[in-house]
This record gives C-alpha cells, sequence and structure tokens, in this order.
C-alpha cells in the first residue's frame, strides 16, 4: 500500500508558545506518532500562520518537520489534519476535489469553548465555516460532551484517538531546573514529624471546567481536619481574580487565607513552581475534561495528585475524589498526606506504567491513529 502523506496545520505566529495550551503538545505527540509508522510517508506542517519559521519558544524544532505553506504541497498530500490552525477554505475545496482526505482533530473541550466564548465575551472558538470535512476526530474525554455537538454541525462522522503524551518536553524544563540546582520530582518524608503538604492548584480559570474553586476547597477541608496536614496553598491563574467580590469573599472566608497559608498567583509553568516553590502534591478539578497533561506531568514526578478523573480512577492513578465532593477530597487528601515512604514508591511505579501506554511510540496507540488514517484514504468508515 502507498505510504500516506499527512499534513497538519499549526499556527506560527510572533509570541506563539508550547506551553500556552495543551494544543501544540497534542500536535507534537502525533507528529512523533506518525514518525513512528512505516505506513506513513512525509509530513508536513502546514502553516496558518503568518511568521515563515517556527517560534522557537514552541520547541518543534526537535521534530525535524518541515513548516511549510499549504499551496506549496498541494499535490503531495492524502491527509490534511486540520488542527492547530484553520486553514484557507479555498484550498480546503481544492485539495479535497484533488482527492486528499480532510480532517479536523478537535483536542479541545468544544462544548464549552464555543459556547462560553459569545456569552462572556472571549477569544474565539472553532469556526464553524463549512469546512468539507470527511470525518472529525476528538478525544475519548470529550466524546460525551462535545461529540454529539461536532456531529451535528458537521454532519460527518466523529470518532476518539487516543490522548497521547511523551516526557520529551517536560524533561528538558526539568534538565534546566535541575541546572540550576533545584530537585524536581516527590519527596516523601516518614512519621510523626513530616511536614506539612505545600499543596499547588494549576487549573487555567478560563472556564467552569477546570476552575480552582472546588481545589481550594479541597486543600481546606483537609486543613480543617488536620491543620498539619497543609503548609500552604498556591493557586496559580488566580491573581487576575483577587478583586472579584466573588472570588475574593469566596478566598478570604478559608482557613488557609485567614492563616496566611494561601496565595494567590499568575501563571507559573509547572516545573518552574514545583521545583522552585518546592510544592509536594498537586490538587486539580475538572468537568468533563478527565484527561489532560497537568496530570500526566505530575505523574512523571512521582507528585501526589490528589483528582476527580474517573479516567485515571479506573485504573488506579492518583488520589481520588467523585464529581465535586470537596470533603471527601479533603480526606483523600489528609489520607494521602499520612502515608509512608513505601506507599509512594508503588505509586510511582503504578504512574510510571500507566504513563507507558501513552508513549506516541506504543503500538497499541500507533496502530489506532494509522488504522483511522488507512479507513479514511480508503473510503472506509
Amino acid at each position: 500500500m502507498k505510504k500516506i502523506n499527512v499534513g497538519i496545520s499549526i499556527f506560527a505566529v510572533q509570541g506563539a508558545q508550547l506551553w500556552s495550551n495543551g494544543l501544540n503538545q497534542n500536535l507534537a505527540f502525533l507528529v512523533m506518532l506518525l514518525q513512528q509508522s512505516p505506513q506513513v510517508g512525509k509530513v508536513f506542517l502546514l502553516n496558518g500562520g503568518d511568521l515563515d519559521h517556527m517560534p522557537a519558544e514552541m520547541g518543534l524544532n526537535i521534530l525535524n518537520v518541515p513548516l511549510v505553506k499549504p499551496q506549496d504541497v498541494t499535490f503531495e498530500l492524502d491527509v490534511v489534519i486540520e488542527m492547530g490552525a484553520q486553514l484557507p477554505l479555498e484550498w480546503l475545496h481544492h485539495v479535497r476535489a484533488l482527492g486528499v482526505k480532510i480532517i479536523t482533530f478537535f483536542v479541545g473541550h468544544t462544548y464549552a469553548d464555543n459556547a462560553e466564548a459569545p456569552m462572556f465575551d472571549g477569544p474565539g472558538g472553532q469556526i464553524f465555516n463549512g469546512t468539507p470535512w470527511h470525518e472529525i476526530w476528538t478525544l475519548q474525554h470529550h466524546m460525551k460532551s462535545s461529540g454529539p455537538l461536532l456531529r451535528t454541525v458537521s454532519r460527518v462522522p466523529v470518532f476518539a484517538v487516543p490522548h497521547i503524551w511523551s516526557p520529551l518536553f517536560i524533561q528538558r524544563q526539568i534538565d534546566l531546573a535541575e541546572k540550576d540546582g533545584h530537585h524536581f520530582g516527590y519527596q516523601p518524608s516518614r512519621g510523626d514529624n513530616r511536614s506539612g503538604w505545600r499543596t499547588a492548584i494549576f487549573e487555567p480559570n478560563i472556564s467552569v471546567v477546570k476552575s480552582s474553586f472546588i481545589p481550594m476547597l479541597v486543600c481546606e477541608q483537609a486543613y480543617r481536619l488536620d491543620q498539619r496536614s497543609v503548609s500552604m496553598m498556591m493557586v496559580m491563574n488566580s491573581v487576575q481574580m483577587k478583586e472579584h467580590p466573588t472570588f475574593n469573599r469566596f478566598a478570604i472566608n478559608l482557613d488557609l487565607t485567614q492563616h496566611h497559608k494561601a496565595t494567590y498567583e499568575p501563571r507559573v509553568a509547572f516545573v518552574e513552581c514545583m521545583a522552585q516553590q518546592k510544592m509536594n502534591a498537586v490538587v486539580s478539578h475538572q468537568w468533563e475534561c478527565g484527561l489532560n497533561y497537568l496530570y500526566y506531568d505530575t505523574l512523571y514526578g512521582g507528585y501526589p495528585l490528589i483528582h476527580n478523573s474517573e479516567y485515571l480512577a479506573a485504573d488506579g492513578i492518583g488520589i481520588y475524589y467523585p464529581h465535586f465532593e470537596a470533603s471527601t477530597g479533603g480526606r483523600a487528601l489528609l489520607d494521602a498526606w499520612l502515608q509512608e515512604p513505601e506507599y509512594w514508591d508503588d505509586y510511582k511505579k503504578t504512574g510510571a506504567a500507566y504513563l507507558r501506554k501513552l508513549d506516541p511510540a506504543h503500538p497499541d496507540n500507533v496502530e489506532a491513529f494509522v488504522k483511522r488514517l488507512q479507513f479514511t484514504v480508503e473510503g472506509k468508515a
């Protein structure tokens, strides 16, 4: 069978960064996966931005994939995957007429992105402008909330593909931190004299999908149960909300705030925060977004991850509390804090085994994506 040449859209613009959102990492990991398959030929990054080069902050030069204008590879492609940028409609119609298959890969929470943007005058969501799709991809944890929406709007099949991850990019950040003398990775303590945990909350606070409200209450509940358990709570991406009366009164009424054991911070990079601020645990909450790179980065460092993801819970990963049950989460945090180092040895091994299944080079992941490409090229559902 002829090798499949794939073009993946990307938005090369000034200021673009790898860590600004999960999309750019998703894109990079997909490229890495496709490079593993003998069934895939050339892979191009189709530039939907205004730069003629990839910004260094994107960190994608390591992939060794050419950045091209879409029209320069019109006759070399078998599949176009719209991902990082929406491409010109005229060109998409042209390549479709030539037999090229067109897929859009939605990696975000499409329902929330598109419903909240016009409500709150936020950044634009996906512009549904008549892209001539053959099919749509999304991630399994978005199928419930976004799959039916996408299927109805697009009038084409919607398929779930695996969520993949590699430590390639975070390890580069760890190397830089450790070069500067900072340690990354959880170091458990033993016995009654153990220190309270410095807990970190990284929810972006741009949507109710991932908000710091519940994680703050989880930390608060653990502190109320045993004040020794939490020595500091750092809430990233919250400084812009400090003066809003709703958030202000909510935060002020927490014992952690009143006892000067809470700080409200701007955006701080994960490795920088965990290493430089000597954080001990990550507390998270999501709503219909049960897999994300914050989880994987936390597990990679062996840090306690207190979360409400049913996907992780099904595999026995992290410290789980259900739904919005902050009080249960607080008890779970406290119980985890009381565990001895032997528990964390097993925890790290379990987490590492789970992360290996997410590798872009894992045969199951390669097969899932490449089979989907083959079915699309052959016109199969």
